[in-house]
């Protein structure tokens, strides 16, 4: 153990004397060395932990052995002779709280772990989602990346047919060359029409995993079922607003298909936290699904693209110009979002003399549920800016507006904000999750101003600020993942380097709007006639 040989190493920095811990363990033959001061001592003492009568081998040689508990065992500290018995005493007490504090160390870090890839998870499906009117188009990856997670070996997604009354797969995985056959409604064994009768999610263990679902059940796996279900409220973004739901005969949501996994082929069942992140995934796919069938029917009624172009230039009408920030700043910005609307905005502000400020966010996903969100987040970020000029509060500020939206919507958002102040010769900023963040100085050298907290909506923790240098002719440049991220019809990435190395080649001279159109015109060239995935969005601002 590190912790150990570093306590063993402050013992011999205070003593002068060596020391080394060795532990008997029940299933190994011979003492373990935990940590020495030397590999010399340890190599001496190394007999004489496994002498019959260790205390007397120790006298023999002019040492002392001390019996002591490493924590889950005990052990021999052997160390050389001292006039204090007292440190040898209180160095043994020492060892098993070093096990204990080591051992709840490593248990935090394996959950923290594990909660990073349940919400890496909820993050790429919601992408997922996001990025396409059709989840059945998208199944098989959702499907994957979800099994993985929970650590599934096998697993079905159910859509309802309502007219066949039935249940039918659009994705399977794990299944070979088996059919799986649409699930009656009327089977009421079957766990997916348990779960989709409940609304709710079921699990059976290994035993009676083969009746509830003989296919996915394999050898005996545990099993567990999710519903669908559509949004049965408003959206929650701004405030009380009753939606309507469609409801069925016993008065429960009517859900929109069922996702059944099956365990691990141990027989481990699923725990609760796998029943949690499976729920909250499931209510993604729902949402999902009900707003691909609102797109639909909105685009049936030849309505849609009409609408969705009025939004458009609305959305893009409540993005400040940037001539706002002069005439003691410069600035050039602009935002293309990948469908008609989307979530990417950005925030110019002429503080005073002295100060400016520059805001951009990404919302997560895009189209117009994320430009709802949007649209409420620039808002609320025009408010408390002008309020705060410590970027931080500012951000902390925005981040409590909008705390019961994004819960409601289950969506986040990237967002740094940075205050250049000429007359202090500083930048200050605060940084929630937005990964493409620079100072560009006037040699062309890049300095991330990277992120010290995840995006809003994933924690109600404050962000911390953070204070750089700001010189003459230093630049801030801004843009969203929607642009390193840009395909092209191959689905090659364009990547954040390329756009690195483009602005870093460019003249000192060049204007911000200069800067901002060979970034676009670079993008552009990259993706030629490949849709757009995302949205694009660069703000680039300098104070002359």
């Amino acid at each position: 153990m590190s912790e150990v040989a570093a306590l063993l190493a402050a013992f011999h920095e205070a003593t002068g004397r060596q020391a080394a811990l060795w532990e008997r363990r029940d299933t190994h033959p011979h003492p373990v060395l935990l940590g020495g001061t030397s590999a010399e001592f340890a190599e001496r003492t190394e007999a004489g932990v496994e002498a019959w009568d260790v205390a007397a081998w120790a006298r023999a040689q002019g040492l002392q052995a001390h019996l002591v508990h490493t924590g889950e065992s005990v052990g021999w500290l052997m160390v050389e002779p001292g006039t204090v018995p007292e440190t040898d005493q209180f160095l043994g007490r020492l060892f098993p709280l070093i096990h204990r504090l080591a051992h709840e160390r490593d248990g935090a870090t394996t959950e923290l772990v594990e909660r990073y890839e349940e919400i890496n998870l909820l993050y790429a499906i919601g992408e997922l989602l996001g990025g396409t009117t059709s989840v059945e188009s998208v199944a098989d990856t959702l499907l994957g990346e979800l099994a993985a997670t929970v650590g599934a070996r096998r697993a079905v997604f159910l859509q309802t047919n309502r007219h066949a009354q039935s249940l039918v797969p659009i994705a399977t995985l794990g299944l070979g060359d088996s059919d799986y056959a649409p699930v009656s409604l009327d089977a009421q064994e079957h766990i997916a029409v348990r779960a989709y009768r409940s609304g709710g999610a079921c699990t059976v263990d290994a035993v009676a995993a083969p009746e509830a679902d003989a296919i996915l059940a394999g050898r005996g796996a545990a099993l567990m079922a999710v519903a669908i279900t559509r949004p049965s409220t408003g959206l929650g973004i701004t405030g009380t607003f009753p939606v309507p739901s469609r409801r069925g005969a016993d008065g429960v949501a009517v859900p929109l298909g069922v996702l059944v996994l099956a365990g691990r082929d141990n027989g481990t069942p699923f725990s609760a936290g796998d029943r949690k992140l499976v729920a909250a995934v499931s209510t993604q796919v729902g949402t999902a699904m009900h707003n691909a069938t609102l797109v639909r029917a909105a685009v049936e009624r030849q309505q849609f693209q009409r609408e969705m172009q009025l939004a458009h230039d609305l959305q893009l009408k409540l993005l400040p110009s940037p001539t706002v920030v002069q005439p003691e700043a410069r600035a050039a910005a602009r935002v293309v979002p990948a469908e008609s609307v989307g979530g990417d905005f950005f925030l110019l502000a002429r503080l005073d003399r002295d100060r400016t400020g520059v805001l951009i966010g990404d919302v997560s996903g895009h189209g117009y549920q994320s430009a709802l969100v949007m649209a409420l987040a620039l808002s609320a970020a025009a408010i408390h800016v002008q309020a705060a000029f410590d970027p931080s509060i500012a951000v902390d500020a925005v981040q409590r507006s909008l705390r019961d939206e994004l819960t409601s919507t289950e969506m986040s958002i990237a967002m740094c904000y940075a205050v250049i102040d000429s007359r202090a010769g500083e930048l200050r900023y605060a940084n929630a999750g937005h990964p493409h963040a620079f100072r560009m100085g006037l040699d062309g050298e890049m300095t991330r101003l990277g992120a010290v907290a995840p995006s809003i909506g994933f924690t109600e923790d404050p962000v911390e600020e953070c204070v750089v240098r700001w010189r003459q002719g230093d630049r801030l440049v801004f843009f969203t993942d929607g642009v390193s991220d840009a395909r092209d019809q191959q689905g090659r990435r364009l990547g954040e380097q390329a756009v690195l190395d483009l602005l870093a080649s460019m003249p000192a001279t060049a204007t911000p709007d200069e800067l901002l159109e060979s970034v676009f015109a670079q993008v552009q060239q990259h993706v030629g006639r490949a849709p757009l995935r995302d949205d694009w969005t660069v703000v680039v601002v300098d104070r002359p």
